[in-house]
């Protein structure tokens, strides 16, 4: 379920960019479409030390709670930085994910 989560999160923000915050710039779109990468790693790097420490289950169940937390983040978002802090919180559920 999680890898599908990572595709879709992957491609949503490429169809609403004129809908979405039509105020924004070029450059505030592309650094909230590229934090997803940035946070991918990071994620990757606190998931082997968390699921050693707590095990696979739990990291499961913080990887859900995550993507929830980030999607929350994003869809009750008010301005471009709450999608940009939403998306660096998928993107670390991503990269959390993929390592599972």
């Amino acid at each position: 379920m999680s890898q599908f989560l990572v595709g879709y999160n992957l491609s949503v923000m490429n169809s609403m960019e004129s809908v979405v915050f039509v105020g924004h710039t070029t450059f505030e779109w592309s650094v909230a479409v590229a934090v997803f990468a940035v946070g991918g790693p990071f994620g990757a790097v606190a998931a082997g030390t968390i699921v050693d420490s707590r095990g696979r289950r739990s990291g499961m169940a913080i990887v859900t709670y995550m993507f929830l937390v980030g999607g929350l983040l994003q869809t009750f978002a008010q301005n471009m930085l709450w999608i940009t802090v939403a998306r660096f919180v998928i993107g670390f559920a991503s990269g959390f994910s993929s390592v599972l």
